[in-house]
């Protein structure tokens, strides 16, 4: 197998990895579905150790991907629910502040884990805020193919979201937030005075963040929830029956 194609290999590697970690939640899901994040905003600014690297700032493009999703709570009579998300998203830049001028694409493989805590739910809707815990890779290639980057990042993210059942088996579900993310990894380059590229390539490590807004929206299977009416609930409906 070349090097090309097992660097293609190695992210879904991983991905299938991170699916068997989570199996024993996965099990434990009262939902499942799947998931169309949009990036509607997106920052990173990278720091280099290689002094003759200038510090770089990315403002990617607005993009979309896929991802498969399982909660524990879609919509029964709870006021908490855990969602994760395994996600892919492509994202497009068209220029950088370096000497040159070119299209850059990054894929991102990210496990997205989020808490939510109900504000509102009644049978049919439920309303829900809470954090977020991201853990993504990321791999970025520019089209002459100058420059390429692997790296890992974990990010906090505030998150608001709404799940409408349609009925006993399928929802619908969109959500909003604002993430925070650090960012480490590597860079592999070659030097270009603007005219000609050299072929000696160079290395160097990175830090930095990655900060953005993404919605994302669901179709989501429900497996035997069910809404059991509280206490207060059967003690309101017995009042409005016997009054009748």
């Amino acid at each position: 197998m070349n090097l090309s194609r097992a660097s293609a290999i190695e992210p879904f590697n991983r991905v299938l990895f991170s699916f068997l970690l989570f199996t024993p939640i996965l099990l434990k899901a009262a939902g499942m579905g799947v998931s169309v994040p949009v990036t509607i905003t997106e920052t990173e600014r990278l720091n280099y150790s290689n002094v003759n690297l200038s510090d770089a700032t990315y403002h990617y493009e607005p993009s979309a991907g896929l991802g498969f999703v399982f909660d524990s709570n879609i919509g029964q009579n709870r006021d908490f629910s855990y969602r994760l998300n395994f996600e892919y998203t492509l994202s497009k830049l068209e220029s950088s502040n370096r000497l040159y001028s070119e299209r850059f694409s990054k894929h991102k493989y990210n496990i997205v884990n989020t808490f939510a805590f109900s504000v509102y739910h009644a049978r049919y809707v439920r309303f829900w805020v809470g954090p977020r815990i991201n853990v993504q890779f990321e791999h970025m290639s520019s089209s002459s193919n100058i420059r390429r980057q692997n790296s890992y990042g974990i990010g906090l993210a505030a998150a608001t979201g709404v799940n409408v059942m349609l009925g006993r088996t399928v929802a619908l579900a969109a959500d909003l937030g604002y993430h925070g993310s650090l960012l480490f990894g590597g860079e592999r380059y070659r030097d270009y005075d603007g005219t000609t590229i050299e072929e000696e390539t160079h290395y160097s490590v990175y830090g930095g963040t990655n900060k953005g807004l993404t919605a994302r929206f669901y179709l989501l299977f429900r497996f035997g929830e069910r809404y059991e009416q509280n206490e207060e609930e059967f003690s309101d409906r017995s009042v409005i029956d016997d009054s009748l």
